[in-house]
């Protein structure tokens, strides 16, 4: 299990024979890890993940094939990120 650091963000678009929900992204100095906390249809929020949404955080996972399954997710304090 390896850590990241990031800001989470959603990106919406995926177009199918359904409503797709939100597909929800850290965004690194590395670039960017498709995020999977617990199985879910993609149409469906993903509401421990929304909760952190557009915030900074630090993410113990595993990564296969450019997706970030999550084990465990901590906000960084902002008196913790560089100016």
């Amino acid at each position: 299990m390896n850590s990241y650091k990031g800001l989470i963000f959603i990106k919406h678009g995926r177009v199918g024979t359904r409503s797709e929900g939100p597909d929800y992204f850290l965004q690194t100095k590395n670039g960017d890890y498709l995020l999977q906390f617990k199985d879910r249809h993609p149409w469906q929020p993903d509401y421990e993940l929304e909760f952190f949404c557009r915030m900074m955080v630090e993410i113990e996972g595993a990564l296969n094939d450019n997706m970030l399954k999550v084990e465990r997710i901590l906000q960084i304090p902002d008196h913790h990120i560089p100016s």
